[in-house]
């Protein structure tokens, strides 16, 4: 009985470490992945900064390209393009396998300090961001979306 038991709990020990492992197995990947961790508010008004954190997972760990941003405006028409802006990605990141890590994307809201988000003429803004990367391999990630902020005329 005590063998039966034992044997039993070792099965379930095995079924647990594999599930573990195959989801890990797929958290690297030759493509790029982003998940969109944060924004740090809802409403912004100038002056403020708004910041966005993005994770970011790479198997090669080339991850020293360019960062693509797009932003997606619902009330004015001038923020609403096809293509993105494109900002190179830090050459001090080091590289490795099985590369984890976050970084951060701040603007400054309507004030002299780059770089700088400009808000509507005459009205507040209500738009979203797209992020993608693409690694030294020519390798393009998903895109991830933050959700919808405001951006104040006053």
């Amino acid at each position: 009985m005590k063998d039966k038991l034992m044997r039993a709990k070792v099965l379930i020990a095995l079924f647990i470490l594999g599930a573990v492992a195959a989801c890990n197995k797929d958290k690297f990947t030759t493509e790029p992945k982003l998940t969109f961790k944060s924004v740090n508010g809802e409403i912004f008004g100038q002056g403020a900064q708004v910041r966005f954190v993005i994770g970011a997972t790479d198997k090669e760990g080339d991850i020293k390209d360019t960062l693509w941003v797009q932003r997606r405006s619902f009330k004015c028409p001038e923020f609403v393009s096809d293509s993105g802006v494109a900002y190179p990605l830090s050459p001090d990141l080091v590289k490795k396998n099985n590369l984890d890590f976050e970084f951060e994307v701040a603007y400054n809201y309507d004030v002299s300090i780059a770089p700088i988000l400009v808000g509507c003429s005459g009205k507040d803004d209500s738009c979203y961001f797209r992020f993608w990367i693409k690694d030294d391999a020519n390798h393009t990630s998903d895109t991830v979306v933050s959700p919808t902020i405001v951006l104040l005329d006053q």
